[in-house]
């Protein structure tokens, strides 16, 4: 949000030098003009070196891009595999998983999925601690299942954390969610 108003701010130096040029021409507005267009560049510099913008708007500066091998992205997967829908979890502590019915609060809200009924209210829940992603069953009745990238997979135990990994995918009932 900083680079886009920080780009902002310099473009209106430019148009308000530009408006005194068309309007005063550049003899009589030549103080205001030059001033205004360094005021912009000097904006826009000051604000890349002190590394509060970015010229590029698409690339995020390298501080604000997660590892190459942290999960940012969970999503739900059809029965081929194919994305459904999914979920930023980039900068995110804790998701709740489970079905929204209005009396809790879940973050990843599978009430509309075709196993819904299989899900818990909350059902799981996945923690973020010391730059890795963890699941954990909070309910005993259907369980939670992790099929790791090599294919194997493993049932959770009530209670107790495993560590996810980019590529990973996660049974909740009948339900696929993938760790991207």
């Amino acid at each position: 949000m900083k680079r886009k108003i920080n780009l902002i701010i310099t473009i209106l130096f430019i148009a308000v030098a530009l408006l005194f040029w068309s309007r005063l021409g550049w003899d009589e507005g030549r103080r205001w003009i030059i001033f205004s267009v360094a005021a912009g560049a000097l904006h826009l510099m000051l604000a890349v070196a002190g590394g509060r913008s970015h010229i590029n708007a698409f690339e995020a500066p390298a501080a604000e891009r997660a590892p190459e091998r942290t999960p940012t992205e969970l999503v739900l997967l059809d029965e081929e595999g194919k994305r459904i829908t999914s979920w930023n979890i980039y900068g995110k502590n804790g998701l709740v998983i489970g079905r929204d019915t209005g009396e809790n609060h879940v973050n990843v809200n599978l009430d509309q999925t075709a196993y819904a009924g299989m899900i818990d209210v909350e059902h799981a829940v996945l923690n973020y601690s010391g730059n890795n992603w963890y699941i954990e069953d909070i309910s005993s009745q259907n369980g939670v299942s992790v099929q790791k990238r090599d294919g194997k997979k493993y049932r959770i135990a009530y209670g107790k954390p495993c560590r996810m990994e980019k590529g990973d995918i996660i049974h909740i009932g009948m339900t696929r969610l993938q760790l991207i």
